[in-house]
């Protein structure tokens, strides 16, 4: 039961966490810059969460809160967003496949290199 309330306050903290980010980065980012500046911080607690915490503190970070504030949903409705503006646009078939696929790259693999990196802090300290 502690574990489930760990996750539940966790995420009551996260979800309101991340609206504050995004409303106060997308002021000056774009949707997508906001999605990844997110993405990279969740990314980067839960890896040092992930060799800092263990048990139930570490459930409450990586799961509660990172979990709530990095979400797929907020990646899923960016990339739409961006797939349709791209569309509008004008881009040729070409150039809007280059783009979208530079924009998966980046939305993966810098939170991963996050983790890693929130991963190598918590072993330094």
């Amino acid at each position: 039961m502690i574990t489930i309330a760990a996750i539940a306050i966790g995420a009551f903290i996260g979800a309101p966490l991340r609206a504050l980010v995004e409303q106060f980065a997308s002021r000056t980012r774009s949707a997508l810059t906001t999605l990844l500046i997110i993405n990279s911080l969740g990314s980067l607690l839960a890896g040092f969460s992930l060799g800092a915490f263990s048990g139930d503190v570490r459930i409450f970070f990586i799961i509660g809160l990172a979990g709530a504030f990095t979400t797929f949903s907020g990646w899923a409705l960016a990339l739409a967003t961006f797939s349709r503006d791209l569309v509008e646009s004008g881009y040729s078939h070409w150039a809007r496949f280059t783009r979208m696929g530079i924009v998966i790259v980046a939305a993966t693999g810098i939170p991963l290199v996050s983790v890693w990196l929130g991963w190598l802090l918590s072993r330094a300290y």
